[in-house]
Parts: structure tokens; sequence; C-alpha cells
């Protein structure tokens, strides 16, 4: 399976999609100039660049889209402009999927994109004849030593017989109600379908992981790992070659979370994302412009968990 990507960052997503798929990526697409380099000495594909600038006709073909699209209009750290933000780009990643047609479609964004835009979000994806599973996920929830919700949403063609007004209208009556999600009492995550309605939420337990089997990544040991062993999320062999695998993170030490000027480290943020040391810091890259690529980013841990679930609910 052939994966291309949208507003690519580091490629955290990326990483996440070919583990569990077992996909191959084929191109990339970021107009950021130090995502480039990132997608240039990290991942050696073709970059795009501006989305909007491309001609989609000519693209390689691929089975899964993944876009982690920019969240400054959803996030509770901004103005939460959401479809007035000049940064909203979902439309165009819209067209991109109708036009590409991408037989699974992952996207990821901020958790507050739930109550602003992502109703839009769900019925363009209806309109244009795909329904959505979507879930809240913690990077604390694979392990790591902080929150950091994120929502992912899955995407496929969609299998009803239904009009489209009718989809609509379901898409809707799905992230505005209790009755289109499955809240976890234990973790309190949530779990949401366009396609279909789930009332009872005692069903969860089938779907998501006791929270008690879980390990906690403690940042001043070296012993533990992202990876939680009881549930057997490990890195395959495919997402072992992008970054550590486990018995590597094992082995890597907690960097200092204050570099020599006493400034927030960018080496303790990446390995606080959950990935190989060195893979944003030892490129020719400013202080400020690593941190600013890895706090945009994606844990791939934290997908992988995510796409595992959301396939749980759709098969």
């Amino acid at each position: 399976m052939k994966i291309g990507s949208l507003c690519s960052g580091y490629g955290g997503l990326d990483m996440a999609v070919e583990a569990y798929f077992n996909a191959e990526t084929v191109w990339m697409c970021d107009n950021d100039k130090y995502a480039s380099i990132v997608i240039k000495q990290r991942w050696g594909l073709p970059n795009l660049g501006n989305l909007k600038e491309v001609d989609w006709t000519t693209v390689e073909p691929i089975d899964i889209l993944t876009a982690g699209y920019p969240c400054q209009p959803f996030s509770n750290a901004g103005l939460r402009k959401g479809l007035n933000d000049e940064r909203h780009i979902w439309p165009s990643i819209k067209e991109i999927i109708s036009q590409l047609r991408p037989n699974i479609v992952i996207l990821e964004n901020v958790r507050g994109h739930l109550t602003i835009g992502f109703k839009e979000v769900l019925q363009d994806l209806t309109e244009i004849g795909y329904d959505a599973q979507w879930a809240i996920v913690r990077a604390s929830d694979v392990g790591a030593p902080h929150r950091r919700e994120r929502l992912f949403v899955l995407a496929q063609p969609s299998n009803t017989n239904s009009s489209p007004s009718e989809q609509l209208r379901r898409a809707s009556r799905a992230i505005s109600s209790e009755r289109g999600q499955i809240i976890d009492r234990t973790n309190r995550q949530i779990l949401g379908s366009s396609s279909k309605t789930i009332a009872d939420t005692d069903n969860a337990g089938g779907i998501w992981h006791s929270s008690k089997s879980q390990r906690r990544l403690d940042p001043l040991t070296t012993s533990n790992t992202y990876w939680d062993e009881q549930q057997g999320d490990r890195p395959t062999q495919k997402l072992g070659s992008r970054f550590n695998t486990q018995s590597e993170m094992r082995l890597q030490r907690t960097p200092n979370p204050l570099d020599l000027n006493n400034k927030l480290s960018p080496k303790f943020v990446e390995y606080m994302m959950g990935l190989p040391a060195g893979w944003v810091t030892d490129l020719d890259i400013s202080r400020s412009q690593q941190l600013k690529l890895l706090g945009n980013g994606v844990v791939p841990q934290q997908a992988y968990k995510a796409i595992k679930q959301l396939i749980a609910i759709k098969y």
C-alpha cells in the first residue's frame, strides 16, 4: 500500500500509518522551509510543497492519504477563529481527497477541533462519499509523561445506500449528540462514527484498553518505553526503520529538559514526542524552529494506538 502525506511536518503521523498498514510513503507535501529539511534528510521523498498549488492529476496514485492539518484555527491556545481563520485549509484538503479518492484517509488535529469546524469536516467527507470514525487519544495513553490530547479520524468510502442528505444528517447528529459518541469511563476518551449510531457507553470496554494495564514513562529513568508491552503495541520492523525499536528506546538516556542556557531543550521535546534521538535536532535547523516543528508534530505511538482502535470500530 502507498501513502501520500499532506501537512507532513516531521512525519510522525506517517510513521504510525506505515507501521500499522505495512505501507510505504511515496510522497509528502509541506511548504514549511524547515519541515522540508526533515523530509529531505530523514525521508528522502518528493516534497510537493504548497498543497494549494499542486496539480493533483499528476501525482503518484496512493491508497492512504494522511493529513495533520494546521490546528491554529481550532486550538484553545489561540483565538479559535475556526472557519474564518486564514490558516483554515480543510476545504483544500477536501478537494484533494475528492480528486485522489484514496481507500483510507487518516486525519489528525487538536481536541478543540471537535467543537469548532469538525461538524463541517464530517459533512464534507459525507458529501464526497466517505464515512468517518474518530477518537480522542492522549499521549499519556501510550505511556508518555504528558497529556497532549489529539483528535484522530479514519475515513473510508461509504458502503451505505443512504442518500447524501441522509448521511449529512447522520454526521451532524453524530458530532452534536452524545448518541454518536462512546465515552470510556476508565480512560475518559471519546469515540464517534458518522456511519452508525452507538448509544451504549458500556460497550466501550471492548474497544478501549483498561488504563490499569498501561505503564507510565518516568522521565527520570530510562527503563520504560512509550510502547505498552501488555497491550502488544510494539513497533513492527517497518516502524523500526523510521525510529527506534523498543529495545533501543529503553537504552536511550532521557535528555536534560534544559539546555546549557537553562532554556527548554529541543532534544528533550524530541524525546517527549517519541522520536529517535536527533530526528529533528541533529539537522541544520535553529533551536526555535526545531521547537516549532516538534510542537506541531504528532507522537507516532499515540497515532498508532488511535489507528488500531479506529480500525476496531470499523470492522
